[in-house]
């Protein structure tokens, strides 16, 4: 049976949390994949319902030297470095509400470039809701992109 995400989950874990009802009274947070002073995974539960916020994941693949060479492939690793983090955390990608994806000199190919990776990588229909943002530069120079994520799990 394929899972489906659950949106609605997501805005009933947050008015939960800004109501202060008894199921917000018992809400926890952890803190997964900590290095070098940021952790990649925030995971919270309040009321059943399970929010994950995944740090922005970037084109640089574990074990190499350098990020990839090409956005195409920066990409590529980016997207699968936000699956590895949500299965980390106990999801999947089915589970993704939202990304944000950061992508250095925004241009209209290179937004065809990274779409095609993210439907290689996520394969997700219906798409999820996205924003992408055109920046100057990202922690290292030789950075192309970097994709942040939000996912929901409810209860069984």
């Amino acid at each position: 049976m394929k899972r489906q995400p659950h949106h609605l989950a997501f805005f009933v874990g947050v008015l939960l949390v800004a109501t202060g009802s008894t199921e917000a009274q018992d809400l926890k947070t952890e803190f997964l994949g900590s290095q070098q002073g940021f952790s990649h995974i925030a995971k919270t539960t309040a009321g059943g319902v399970t929010t994950i916020l995944v740090s922005g994941q970037i084109g640089w693949a574990d074990g190499a030297e350098a990020p990839a060479a090409t956005l195409s492939e920066q990409a590529e690793i980016a997207f699968a470095n936000v699956v590895k983090r949500l299965e980390q955390a106990g999801a999947t990608a089915e589970d993704l509400v939202k990304t944000t994806v950061f992508i250095k000199d925004i241009d209209p190919d290179k937004v065809h470039q990274v779409g095609r990776a993210q439907a290689k990588v996520l394969q997700l229909d219906p798409p999820r809701a996205a924003t992408w943002v055109g920046v100057t530069g990202l922690v290292y120079p030789s950075l192309l992109i970097e994709v942040e994520a939000t996912a929901v799990l409810a209860a069984e």
